[in-house]
Protein backbone atom coordinates (compact mmCIF):
# COMPACT_ATOMS: atom_id res chain seq x y z
CA UNK A 1 0.00 0.00 0.00
CA UNK A 2 0.78 3.06 -0.89
CA UNK A 3 1.60 5.73 1.91
CA UNK A 4 -0.67 8.90 1.03
CA UNK A 5 -0.38 12.45 2.98
CA UNK A 6 -4.16 13.45 2.75
CA UNK A 7 -5.81 16.16 5.15
CA UNK A 8 -9.08 17.28 5.92
CA UNK A 9 -10.34 20.88 6.75
CA UNK A 10 -13.25 22.02 9.34
CA UNK A 11 -15.38 20.79 11.56
CA UNK A 12 -15.24 18.95 15.07
CA UNK A 13 -17.32 18.60 17.63
CA UNK A 14 -17.99 16.88 20.45
CA UNK A 15 -20.98 14.46 19.77
CA UNK A 16 -23.09 14.08 22.48
CA UNK A 17 -25.79 10.81 22.79
CA UNK A 18 -29.03 12.00 24.67
CA UNK A 19 -30.47 8.88 24.53
CA UNK A 20 -27.09 6.87 25.72
CA UNK A 21 -25.19 9.85 27.94
CA UNK A 22 -22.18 9.49 26.45
CA UNK A 23 -20.24 11.66 24.83
CA UNK A 24 -17.42 10.85 21.76
CA UNK A 25 -15.08 13.12 19.36
CA UNK A 26 -16.45 13.85 16.05
CA UNK A 27 -17.74 16.22 13.62
CA UNK A 28 -17.32 15.72 9.80
CA UNK A 29 -13.49 17.06 9.12
CA UNK A 30 -12.20 15.52 11.83
CA UNK A 31 -14.01 12.24 11.10
CA UNK A 32 -12.52 12.09 7.99
CA UNK A 33 -9.00 12.88 9.40
CA UNK A 34 -8.85 9.92 11.75
CA UNK A 35 -10.35 7.77 9.27
CA UNK A 36 -7.37 8.37 6.83
CA UNK A 37 -4.95 7.64 9.51
CA UNK A 38 -6.71 5.01 10.58
CA UNK A 39 -6.49 3.68 7.06
CA UNK A 40 -2.99 3.77 7.19
CA UNK A 41 -1.83 7.19 5.35
CA UNK A 42 -0.52 10.37 6.91
CA UNK A 43 -3.35 12.76 7.67
CA UNK A 44 -3.58 16.33 9.25
CA UNK A 45 -6.40 17.92 10.80
CA UNK A 46 -6.83 21.64 10.47
CA UNK A 47 -9.77 22.78 11.88
CA UNK A 48 -9.76 25.19 16.04
CA UNK A 49 -11.23 24.31 19.38
CA UNK A 50 -11.75 26.17 22.24
CA UNK A 51 -9.13 26.73 24.96
CA UNK A 52 -11.27 24.21 27.27
CA UNK A 53 -11.72 20.63 28.19
CA UNK A 54 -13.81 19.65 25.30
CA UNK A 55 -10.85 21.21 23.01
CA UNK A 56 -8.19 19.49 24.98
CA UNK A 57 -9.80 16.21 24.41
CA UNK A 58 -10.37 16.43 21.35
CA UNK A 59 -6.47 17.51 20.60
CA UNK A 60 -5.40 14.19 22.61
CA UNK A 61 -8.20 11.92 20.30
CA UNK A 62 -6.48 12.98 17.08
CA UNK A 63 -3.05 12.38 18.56
CA UNK A 64 -3.53 9.00 19.93
CA UNK A 65 -4.47 7.71 16.39
CA UNK A 66 -1.66 9.67 14.58
CA UNK A 67 -3.32 12.38 13.00
CA UNK A 68 -0.91 15.55 13.00
CA UNK A 69 -2.20 18.55 15.02
CA UNK A 70 0.40 21.24 14.44
CA UNK A 71 -2.57 23.32 12.62
CA UNK A 72 -4.94 22.73 15.33
CA UNK A 73 -6.02 26.26 16.42
CA UNK A 74 -6.78 26.99 20.24
CA UNK A 75 -9.34 29.38 20.49
CA UNK A 76 -11.64 32.25 22.44
CA UNK A 77 -14.82 29.97 21.52
CA UNK A 78 -16.16 26.80 23.54
CA UNK A 79 -15.46 23.86 21.36
CA UNK A 80 -18.02 22.69 19.33
CA UNK A 81 -20.98 20.25 20.71
CA UNK A 82 -24.03 18.83 18.74
CA UNK A 83 -26.82 16.91 21.04
CA UNK A 84 -28.02 13.87 19.41
CA UNK A 85 -31.25 11.03 19.81
CA UNK A 86 -31.38 7.85 17.94
CA UNK A 87 -34.59 6.02 16.62
CA UNK A 88 -35.05 2.33 17.52
CA UNK A 89 -33.03 1.40 14.21
CA UNK A 90 -29.77 3.12 15.03
CA UNK A 91 -30.52 6.34 12.75
CA UNK A 92 -29.08 9.42 14.31
CA UNK A 93 -31.18 12.66 14.60
CA UNK A 94 -29.24 16.14 15.03
CA UNK A 95 -31.13 18.07 17.82
CA UNK A 96 -28.63 21.06 18.22
CA UNK A 97 -25.43 22.13 16.88
CA UNK A 98 -23.32 24.72 18.94
CA UNK A 99 -20.64 25.77 16.42
CA UNK A 100 -18.07 27.64 18.46
CA UNK A 101 -14.70 27.62 17.74
CA UNK A 102 -15.11 25.33 15.08
CA UNK A 103 -17.25 27.71 13.42
CA UNK A 104 -14.79 30.53 13.92
CA UNK A 105 -11.99 28.84 12.06
CA UNK A 106 -10.37 29.28 8.48
CA UNK A 107 -6.65 28.28 7.82
CA UNK A 108 -3.92 30.94 8.54
CA UNK A 109 -1.13 31.92 5.79
CA UNK A 110 0.83 29.17 7.28
CA UNK A 111 -1.62 26.51 6.83
CA UNK A 112 -2.23 27.33 3.82
CA UNK A 113 1.26 26.89 2.25
CA UNK A 114 1.02 23.66 4.59
CA UNK A 115 -2.08 22.42 2.59
CA UNK A 116 -0.20 23.00 -0.82
CA UNK A 117 2.37 20.26 -0.01
CA UNK A 118 -0.05 17.17 0.27
CA UNK A 119 -1.73 15.25 -1.88
CA UNK A 120 -5.60 15.49 -1.33
CA UNK A 121 -7.42 17.92 0.89
CA UNK A 122 -10.94 17.36 2.17
CA UNK A 123 -13.42 20.25 3.49
CA UNK A 124 -16.17 19.59 5.84
CA UNK A 125 -17.93 22.69 7.31
CA UNK A 126 -15.42 25.39 6.51
CA UNK A 127 -16.90 29.08 6.18
CA UNK A 128 -14.86 30.74 3.33
CA UNK A 129 -13.88 27.48 1.93
CA UNK A 130 -14.38 29.37 -1.67
CA UNK A 131 -11.51 31.56 -0.54
CA UNK A 132 -9.26 28.61 0.47
CA UNK A 133 -10.10 26.72 -3.23
CA UNK A 134 -9.03 29.51 -5.09
CA UNK A 135 -5.80 29.92 -3.23
CA UNK A 136 -4.95 26.25 -3.46
CA UNK A 137 -5.99 26.32 -7.89
CA UNK A 138 -3.10 25.16 -9.94
CA UNK A 139 -1.29 23.33 -6.76
CA UNK A 140 -0.77 19.58 -6.39
CA UNK A 141 -3.42 18.05 -4.48
CA UNK A 142 -6.75 17.12 -5.15
CA UNK A 143 -9.59 18.64 -3.24
CA UNK A 144 -13.18 17.04 -2.21
CA UNK A 145 -15.85 18.75 -0.62
CA UNK A 146 -18.87 16.81 1.52
CA UNK A 147 -21.53 19.38 0.29
CA UNK A 148 -24.04 18.06 2.69
CA UNK A 149 -22.69 20.48 4.99
CA UNK A 150 -20.73 22.95 2.99
CA UNK A 151 -22.58 24.26 -0.04
CA UNK A 152 -19.44 24.74 -1.76
CA UNK A 153 -20.32 26.80 -5.23
CA UNK A 154 -16.80 25.98 -6.95
CA UNK A 155 -16.26 23.27 -9.12
CA UNK A 156 -13.76 20.54 -7.44
CA UNK A 157 -12.40 17.14 -8.31
CA UNK A 158 -14.38 15.33 -6.08
CA UNK A 159 -18.01 16.20 -4.27
CA UNK A 160 -19.78 14.16 -1.66
CA UNK A 161 -23.72 14.36 -1.40
CA UNK A 162 -25.99 12.50 0.22
CA UNK A 163 -29.69 12.36 0.22
CA UNK A 164 -30.84 9.28 1.94
CA UNK A 165 -31.81 5.77 0.05
CA UNK A 166 -34.46 7.08 -2.41
CA UNK A 167 -32.47 6.15 -6.23
CA UNK A 168 -34.35 9.23 -7.73
CA UNK A 169 -33.49 11.83 -5.40
CA UNK A 170 -30.01 10.43 -5.47
CA UNK A 171 -30.36 11.06 -9.43
CA UNK A 172 -30.76 14.37 -9.54
CA UNK A 173 -28.67 15.28 -7.00
CA UNK A 174 -25.91 13.66 -8.58
CA UNK A 175 -27.03 15.87 -12.16
CA UNK A 176 -26.80 18.57 -10.06
CA UNK A 177 -23.61 18.75 -8.38
CA UNK A 178 -22.05 17.56 -12.10
CA UNK A 179 -23.94 20.69 -13.60
CA UNK A 180 -21.79 22.71 -10.96
CA UNK A 181 -18.86 21.10 -12.55
CA UNK A 182 -17.50 18.73 -10.16
CA UNK A 183 -15.15 16.54 -11.58
CA UNK A 184 -16.81 13.27 -9.86
CA UNK A 185 -19.74 13.14 -8.07
CA UNK A 186 -20.49 10.45 -5.63
CA UNK A 187 -23.86 10.16 -3.79
CA UNK A 188 -24.56 7.76 -1.08
CA UNK A 189 -28.07 6.07 -0.05
CA UNK A 190 -27.75 5.05 3.32
CA UNK A 191 -28.21 1.55 3.64
CA UNK A 192 -28.50 1.08 -0.54
CA UNK A 193 -25.11 1.94 -0.96
CA UNK A 194 -24.22 4.68 -3.01
CA UNK A 195 -23.98 5.86 -6.85
CA UNK A 196 -21.04 7.84 -8.88
CA UNK A 197 -20.70 9.58 -11.95
CA UNK A 198 -17.95 11.60 -13.91
CA UNK A 199 -20.45 12.83 -16.74
CA UNK A 200 -19.16 10.04 -18.87
CA UNK A 201 -19.30 6.98 -16.82
CA UNK A 202 -21.81 5.86 -14.39
CA UNK A 203 -20.64 3.18 -11.06
CA UNK A 204 -22.88 2.37 -7.98
CA UNK A 205 -21.96 0.03 -4.95
CA UNK A 206 -24.41 -2.04 -2.88
CA UNK A 207 -24.85 -1.22 0.83
CA UNK A 208 -23.37 -3.80 3.08
CA UNK A 209 -25.96 -5.96 5.22
CA UNK A 210 -25.57 -5.17 8.56
CA UNK A 211 -27.63 -3.93 11.54
CA UNK A 212 -26.20 -0.70 12.38
CA UNK A 213 -25.37 0.88 16.25
CA UNK A 214 -24.94 4.11 15.41
CA UNK A 215 -25.18 6.25 11.98
CA UNK A 216 -23.25 9.11 13.10
CA UNK A 217 -20.02 9.26 11.08
CA UNK A 218 -20.54 6.83 8.38
CA UNK A 219 -20.61 9.06 5.59
CA UNK A 220 -17.95 10.78 6.92
CA UNK A 221 -16.36 7.21 6.58
CA UNK A 222 -16.85 6.67 3.62
CA UNK A 223 -15.05 9.60 2.32
CA UNK A 224 -11.86 8.67 3.81
CA UNK A 225 -12.50 5.29 2.73
CA UNK A 226 -13.39 6.09 -0.93
CA UNK A 227 -10.64 8.79 -1.29
CA UNK A 228 -7.75 6.21 0.10
CA UNK A 229 -8.61 4.16 -2.59
CA UNK A 230 -9.07 6.24 -5.15
CA UNK A 231 -5.72 8.19 -4.53
CA UNK A 232 -4.06 5.72 -4.83
CA UNK A 233 -5.70 3.12 -7.56
CA UNK A 234 -7.84 5.68 -9.62
CA UNK A 235 -10.69 3.17 -9.58
CA UNK A 236 -13.98 4.16 -8.39
CA UNK A 237 -15.46 0.84 -8.61
CA UNK A 238 -12.96 -0.07 -6.24
CA UNK A 239 -12.81 2.95 -4.11
CA UNK A 240 -16.89 3.13 -3.70
CA UNK A 241 -16.79 -1.01 -2.11
CA UNK A 242 -13.90 0.80 0.30
CA UNK A 243 -15.76 3.47 1.46
CA UNK A 244 -19.06 1.07 1.86
CA UNK A 245 -16.38 -1.21 4.21
CA UNK A 246 -15.62 1.41 6.23
CA UNK A 247 -18.88 3.16 6.37
CA UNK A 248 -20.14 -0.06 7.48
CA UNK A 249 -17.73 -0.91 10.12
CA UNK A 250 -18.21 2.50 11.38
CA UNK A 251 -21.87 1.82 11.38
CA UNK A 252 -20.94 -0.66 14.38
CA UNK A 253 -19.65 1.70 16.88
CA UNK A 254 -20.91 4.71 18.29
CA UNK A 255 -19.80 7.93 16.87
CA UNK A 256 -17.73 8.58 13.67
CA UNK A 257 -14.48 6.09 15.04
CA UNK A 258 -13.97 3.69 17.64
CA UNK A 259 -12.79 5.19 20.70
CA UNK A 260 -13.95 5.19 24.72
CA UNK A 261 -16.40 8.64 25.11
CA UNK A 262 -17.01 10.19 28.07
CA UNK A 263 -20.43 9.88 30.43
CA UNK A 264 -22.29 13.02 30.96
Amino acid sequence: MTRLRLAAAGDNCIDRFLTRKIARVGGNGLNVAVNFALAGHGSAYFGAVGDDADGRWTRAELKARGVDVDHLEIRPEPTAYTDIAHTPEGDRRFLFEEFGASGAYFPSDEAVETLGTIQHLHLGLLHGSETLVASLAGGGATISVDCAVNPLPLPVDVAFGSVGEDLAAALSERDRLLAIGHRLVIVTRGADGAIASDGQSSWSVAGKPIRPVDTTGAGDSFIAGFIACWKETGDVAAALDAGTERAAVTCMTLGGFPQDGRAF
